[in-house]
């Protein structure tokens, strides 16, 4: 896929927009329109971009500042499920445990 500069700018928007505020549950239509471009377009273009599919990108993210959290405040399991965007600390739990070999108690 060849793409402009100006698509460059509309991924890079839409990495944006997804590391601002992961707690928010955003589909690829809505990132795409407010990233000013085709859910088609930025799905192709931000895994060219950055080596992973959107939803891919968004689950590392959350795991990293996961345990950024856990490292570095005293925030509960349940708090910081919360600030990623998992409704349940369960979901946080198994998700961390199936990324990392251990659960985020054990990190």
């Amino acid at each position: 896929m060849q793409l402009t500069p100006y698509d460059i700018e509309c991924i890079n928007n839409a990495k944006n927009l997804i590391d601002a505020d992961m707690s928010r549950h955003h589909t690829i239509n809505e990132i795409a329109a407010q990233a000013g471009t085709s859910s088609t377009k930025l799905k192709k273009g931000f895994k060219e971009i950055n080596g992973l599919g959107l939803y891919h990108y968004l689950h590392e993210q959350r795991m990293q500042k996961g345990i950024y959290l856990l490292e570095n405040t005293h925030k509960t399991l349940k708090q910081i499920s919360h600030i990623l965007g998992y409704r349940y600390p369960c979901n946080f739990i198994t998700a961390f445990k199936k990324r990392f070999g251990r659960t985020p108690r054990r990190w």
